[in-house]
C-alpha cells in the first residue's frame, strides 16, 4: 500500500448525539459543557459508542484504510485537552477581566 487513506480531523458528530446550536454559541468550550449532549447522561456513554460505530462504519464503507474512532466524545477540538489537565477549573468559564485579575495577583504574588 503506497498512500494509506485515512480521515483527518474529527468526523461529524450526528445531529441526534450533540446540540450544533448550543454547540455554535459556546464556541470552542474550554470547560466540560454536557448541556451541548441531547442524550441524558445514563445514556450518554451507550450513545457516544453507538456513534462511534457509526463513524467507523462510515469509514469502513468509504474504503479507508485506517479507520478513526471519529473523536465522537469530544465537545471541541480544544476541550478534550482542556479538560485531562490538571489545575484548570472545568466548572468556571473565565471572562476577560477574571484572566486580567487572576494574572494581576499572580504578578503581584511572585513578585514578592
Amino acid at each position: 500500500m503506497l498512500f494509506p487513506t485515512t480521515l483527518v480531523g474529527s468526523y461529524p458528530q450526528p445531529d441526534w448525539l450533540i446540540d450544533r446550536e448550543r454547540l455554535a454559541k459556546h464556541v470552542p468550550p474550554r470547560v466540560r459543557a454536557s448541556e451541548l449532549w441531547r442524550i441524558p447522561e445514563p445514556y450518554l456513554a451507550q450513545a457516544q459508542d453507538d456513534a462511534t460505530l457509526l463513524a467507523i462504519r462510515a469509514q469502513e464503507q468509504a474504503g479507508l484504510d485506517i479507520v478513526t474512532d471519529g473523536e465522537t466524545r469530544r465537545e471541541s477540538y480544544s476541550n478534550r485537552f482542556a479538560t485531562a489537565l490538571e489545575g484548570i477549573d472545568l466548572d468556571n468559564r473565565a471572562s476577560p477581566s477574571r484572566v486580567r485579575e487572576s494574572a494581576s495577583r499572580f504578578r503581584a504574588s511572585s513578585a514578592r
